[in-house]
């Protein structure tokens, strides 16, 4: 078996995701980046901060680079993060030196990673709340839909806490909220979706797969409530949320 339910193309019919899956793969990931970093360097070219033609050439070469995941592993390996290999991929495919030197000017690395994450969970949300809505109305589904818009509100945001003002110009161009600190509203999120997954477990029928499901949904969530960590994120989250959307995903379909 795979690692994960979620990769296997056997148990794609007994733990389905939907649309959610495309979100938790490297593909997604890296073009998240990508776009982080196109912006990045609109924003940066609109304050002055590197030559405008430069930002113009990162910006249209951030929509059309592809970049091979598995030549990220080890620089991944060595940093913590894939952004670094990533820039360094991404300045090799751009061909253009004179360009390339100003990508992600003084930028700190997990804030692009964090902001693209925050920009999948963004779609994960909208994903989940099609789902909650043609759940039958109760207590339980109104709560969660009641508190959607502060989680949106409160939870995604561009990160970029030491450049406040390139932030702010992220946060009005993603469509994200201003600087802060993504830990806990990570944490939070994955709280939500719990919630929102134990939710429509309720309405399914009782089954062995199910059950087992929601026992790991329950558990991964209480373990990723313990931890403060970026280093914890990739091995919790993608987990917790496919879980949450594939119980509301067959919950749709009863």
């Amino acid at each position: 078996m795979t690692a994960s339910v979620f990769d296997s193309p056997m148990f794609t019919k007994l733990y389905p995701v939907g649309e959610a899956g495309r979100l938790f793969t490297h593909s997604a990931e890296i073009r998240a980046a990508l776009l982080v970093l196109g912006t990045l360097a609109e924003a940066q070219g609109a304050r002055g901060d590197i030559p405008q033609d430069s930002a113009y050439f990162i910006h249209r070469s951030s929509m059309e680079v592809q970049i091979d995941p598995a030549g990220l592993a080890n620089d991944l390996a060595q940093d913590g993060t894939y952004i670094p290999g990533m820039v360094a991929a991404f300045a090799k495919a751009m061909e253009a030196p004179p360009h390339s030197q100003h990508l992600m000017h003084n930028t700190d690395a997990q804030d692009v990673a964090d902001t693209a994450l925050m920009l999948r969970l963004r779609q994960l949300l909208t994903l989940a709340e099609t789902a909650l809505k043609t759940l039958p109305k109760n207590a339980d589904t109104n709560t969660l839909l009641a508190d959607l818009p502060m989680i949106r509100k409160s939870c995604l945001h561009v990160t970029f806490l030491e450049a406040p003002e390139i932030g702010m110009a992220l946060a009005d161009a993603l469509k994200l909220g201003a600087p802060q600190a993504p830990r806990a509203p990570i944490r939070t999120i994955a709280n939500w979706l719990t919630l929102a997954g134990d939710t429509a477990a309720k309405t399914l029928s009782v089954s062995p797969a199910n059950s087992a499901l929601s026992a790991q949904l329950l558990g991964l969530n209480a373990l990723f409530q313990a931890t403060s960590d970026v280093a914890s994120e990739p091995l919790y989250m993608p987990q917790i949320a496919l879980s949450s959307l594939s119980l509301l995903h067959q919950a749709t379909a009863t």
